[in-house]
């Protein structure tokens, strides 16, 4: 199956940045810091790289990113209530929750996935019907810059076995890269493969540019499914601030190869502040479209706004929160 092709090409991709730390100039590197002390240069790099770090994962974690939210040690869940008014396609409304819940009675390495998408369409940019479902994820293990999991989603009428494997590192002192892909099989579509790579920059400590690239191929999709984004996002207070304030700024490009032909030009910006309490978000999403539903047809333009209301469900900050109730109290 072309599948299997798709995915083997897409793979070295993954593991170039694990490739790099087995060079023998890497090696003689490694033993030339062993054997020396560590200079200011040293500390200086490892300081940027963390910089770097910590306003990704902090951007991933204000948004809402689904790969964050996968991989947290905790359980978390993210109760959504999207409205979307679209120009051609006129007001619609819908609730979904997703996230993870650990299952550590069973296997500390098990979780229960709430998905508010369908696998199998690329999200941000289409208007199609999404589908909320349910499934487990089991994690093999993580090695560095590596992680695996096994994954089992329960759509409307089937089972859709699969494994998901991530790749992230630093590429520079100011930016950094994440690669993720999973291959899963569904009853009514056969196999098909997502590939996402994400290249980060941080131009300061609190704009981060990202380029997004998602890629889908199966047996029942059209050729190659694709889209890439770039997003420049500012935070808008310091962060020990509370109810933050975050403005992206965003461009997109979706299309399928079989028929060749792009889908969606997308321009746009997104407002997200922390409001009343910082476990409730609100997001304003207003955009540009330029469409083109087939190959056949002129392509056309439409307004897009989106307001999305979530309330943040976690366990360490309901902790937090009743500490500070005991000690108001108090």
């Amino acid at each position: 199956m072309r599948i299997w092709l798709i995915t083997l090409l897409l793979w070295p991709m993954a593991v170039l940045g694990e490739a790099g730390g087995v060079t023998p100039a890497t090696e003689a590197a490694q033993q030339e810091t062993d054997d020396t002390t560590l200079t200011w240069v040293d500390s200086g790099v490892a300081y940027a790289t963390d910089q770097v770090q910590a306003l990704t994962v902090w951007m991933d974690d204000f948004f809402g990113d689904p790969t964050y939210d996968l991989e947290q040690p905790d359980s978390l869940l993210r109760l959504d209530w999207e409205n979307n008014w679209d120009e051609q396609d006129s007001y619609k409304a819908r609730v979904r929750l997703r996230g993870k819940l650990q299952l550590p009675k069973i296997s500390k390495r098990l979780n229960l996935i709430f998905s508010g998408e369908d696998g199998d369409k690329l999200g941000a940019d289409d208007r199609h019907e999404k589908t909320d479902v349910v499934g487990l994820q089991y994690s093999l293990g993580e090695l560095n810059r590596s992680r695996v999991d096994l994954t089992l989603d329960a759509g409307t009428w089937d089972l859709r076995p699969g494994v998901r494997y991530r790749n992230q590192g630093p590429l520079s002192q100011h930016a950094g890269y994440r690669y993720t892909q999973q291959v899963e099989y569904k009853n009514s579509d056969g196999f098909y493969t997502t590939a996402e790579l994400n290249l980060d920059r941080v131009l300061d400590k609190d704009s981060l540019l990202r380029w997004s690239n998602e890629v889908i191929y199966g047996e029942e999709t059209d050729g190659v499914e694709w889209r890439t984004r770039l997003s420049l996002d500012q935070r808008l207070r310091a962060a020990h601030k509370k109810h933050q304030f975050v403005i992206a700024y965003f461009a997109s490009i979706q299309g399928v190869t079989d028929p060749q032909y792009v889908q969606n030009y997308r321009v746009g910006v997104t407002l997200r502040r922390q409001v009343y309490r910082p476990y409730f978000f609100v997001e304003l999403e207003p955009s540009y479209n330029l469409r083109r539903e087939s190959v056949d047809q002129n392509r056309s333009h439409a307004w897009n706004f989106i307001a999305r209301f979530e309330l943040v469900l976690q366990p360490e900050l309901i902790r937090k929160l009743k500490m500070t109730l005991e000690k108001t109290a108090e």
